[in-house]
């Protein structure tokens, strides 16, 4: 599996080819384009899911459009072949998503009416889904051990760069009107409260009720079901927490040193349980 680093960043070269990132200089953006953007394993295909059912109690039943292409794929893979056209033709609104760090969104995104989600998560579960999900997919990285990749992660010597780097990239745009910041352990501890928020934020309202369908339709083991065989790969516990089972006393204070040195002072803040 190859990787190349760019700016700084270290892509996946078989899924990422560098041209890709060139060609995002010049992607359009659409007006009424949903964005979704997370660090890898903070809830990308969850956040999709409810995004597609509130879409869908709105009456956005197209299946070109509910299918997994074009409307949930790396924003840096739709420049590639056939699927940039399916993604040109896709029908309004479309929902793309990306895990690029900030630098490398198209210019025209920030400064467009699209709608802009950014999901987050804490750092030690995400150290940890993303270790088991690389170890699942043949064209990531294979970590040696867990104990390697903790280090790896917490040098930022990982797949899509530094996970403070990225999220404190998007922070800095916290008071843009058109970008709305989830974090993922609220929506596993209130779901139907995250989902009255995406439905403000996307001026997309539902009922009491509708909001419940969705919530019950998307709840994490239901959605998991739902997702079949791609459930499966993409999805694991879905638990807060789970970094207890893997993280060492070491390797918990070293993260949580960081966690305090990068975040101090800057008003975001994660659950870790």
């Amino acid at each position: 599996m190859s990787t190349y680093k760019e700016r700084g960043v270290m892509f996946p070269g078989d899924i990422v080819p560098r041209s890709n990132l060139e060609l995002l200089k010049t992607f359009d953006i659409r007006d009424d384009d949903i964005m979704l953007i997370t660090y890898p394993k903070t809830g990308t295909w969850w956040l999709h899911q409810v995004i597609k059912q509130i879409l869908a109690e709105q009456g956005v039943k197209d299946e070109k459009y509910l299918g997994n292409i074009p409307n949930l794929i790396e924003f840096t893979l739709p420049v590639i072949g056939p699927l940039a056209e399916v993604v040109k033709t896709a029908p309004s609104p479309r929902v793309l998503a990306t895990h690029v760090p900030v630098d490398f969104l198209p210019p025209g995104l920030l400064g467009s009416k699209a709608k802009i989600i950014v999901l987050m998560r804490n750092p030690k579960d995400t150290a940890v889904s993303m270790f088991h999900f690389s170890q699942k997919r043949p064209e990531l990285p294979t970590p040696e051990s867990w104990n390697s990749f903790a280090q790896q992660f917490l040098a930022g010597d990982c797949l899509w760069g530094p996970f403070y780097d990225h999220v404190l990239g998007y922070w800095k745009l916290k008071d843009q009107h058109n970008i709305l910041f989830l974090k993922y352990e609220d929506m596993k501890k209130d779901l139907p409260a995250e989902v009255k928020k995406l439905c403000s934020f996307l001026e997309k309202p539902l009922s009491d009720e509708e909001v419940q369908a969705v919530a019950a339709a998307t709840q994490f083991d239901s959605m998991k079901n739902t997702l079949g065989e791609k459930g499966q790969v993409f999805t694991r516990k879905g638990v807060i927490g789970d970094w207890k089972n893997y993280f060492s006393d070491d390797q918990s204070r070293a993260y949580d040193e960081q966690y305090r040195e990068r975040l101090s002072n800057t008003g975001l803040e994660f659950q870790f349980e």
